[in-house]
């Protein structure tokens, strides 16, 4: 452990207790107060130090901690900050921070005090930012934190970390694997974290609005399709894809089913060079599967816009 490690581990220990003695020493000369001069009192006593008197946590203290200390005059940073977050963060403190928990030390009332102190040092209004591109921003800064080590500053997954892992994490620049990742999947990702990958759960660090802002970002560094590729055959370009990672076992390559796997099989798998049938047909037995066969409910894998997604790639490719 570096010197520096050492006195950046017990930092907060220290700050904690440089703003008590001065604390103690400006409440005893402080004098009754309104609301405002209140939270601004304790704000300057307990907080400045690294926080810095404008909240722009641009002190010298500041500089030194990592994670820095918030900037509380930021519009974009504090955008997401609930009441119950700030308070939580001033009672509790932050693990893993310089910011220690002030619980035992402030009243709630002065708790208080300070949130409201705080809420006055943000603007109000964003200059030339729309509601969107604060979530975008919001969202950018996120993902910086806690995405960009995997899925990269881009969305590639381009990083060390990501050549290590398996499976790779989801390259979000590709408009082709994108094309799967609907609304509702991405937001369970984030939230939920996915079986069986290096994607862990984040719902329990981020609210629903941050993740949010985080899907909105990662949908901006979505790439175009590549030259040439209509939407038409980027859908049969997804259903093929689909069609190789769950259904090329049975029905093989050629789609009539002449595989070890599909010979085995009794019944024998479909074979997708004779079969008449309808849509509705073969979206029923993708999602429900076909009972007393080997042809298993996909319905919990794949949507039905991935199971249409695949019919249309089994008509382009084995009907024509």
């Amino acid at each position: 452990m570096t010197m520096q490690t050492h006195h950046l581990r017990f930092a907060p220990r220290v700050l904690l207790g440089f703003a008590l003695a001065a604390g103690m020493a400006a409440m005893a000369q402080a004098g009754p107060q309104d609301a405002p001069a209140r939270g601004k009192a304790l704000f300057e006593t307990h907080c400045a130090f690294c926080h810095g008197t404008d909240g722009r946590a641009e002190t010298s203290i500041a500089r030194l901690l990592d994670p820095r200390p918030r900037n509380l005059a930021d519009p974009v940073e504090m955008a997401r900050l609930t009441t119950d977050q700030v308070y939580r963060a001033i009672k509790e403190g932050k693990p893993a921070t310089a910011m220690a928990a002030w619980g035992e030390v402030l009243s709630e009332p002065q708790i208080g005090d300070i949130m409201d102190y705080v809420r006055t040092l943000t603007p109000t209004r964003l200059p030339g930012m729309t509601a969107d591109q604060l979530s975008i921003e919001v969202g950018r800064r996120i993902y910086k934190r806690d995405c960009a080590f995997c899925h990269g500053t881009e969305g590639r997954a381009d990083t060390e970390a990501a050549k290590v892992l398996k499976p790779r994490p989801r390259i979000f620049a590709d408009p082709i694997e994108m094309a799967r990742v609907d609304d509702g999947r991405l937001y369970a990702a984030i939230k939920l974290g996915r079986a069986g990958t290096s994607m862990a759960s984040w719902g329990e660090l981020l609210s629903p609005a941050e993740i949010i802002d985080v899907m909105r970002f990662i949908r901006s560094l979505e790439q175009p399709l590549p030259p040439g590729m209509t939407r038409a055959q980027l859908e049969i370009t997804v259903g093929e894809g689909i069609y190789k990672q769950y259904c090329i076992t049975c029905h093989g390559e050629q789609g009539n089913a002449q595989t070890p796997l599909g010979h085995a099989l009794n019944p024998h798998p479909v074979d997708f060079t004779k079969a008449h049938l309808t849509d509705i047909e073969m979206q029923r037995a993708i999602s429900l599967g076909k009972p007393g066969t080997a042809m298993a409910p996909w319905g919990v894998v794949l949507n039905s816009e991935d199971a249409r997604r695949v019919i249309l790639y089994i008509r382009q490719t084995f009907q024509h």
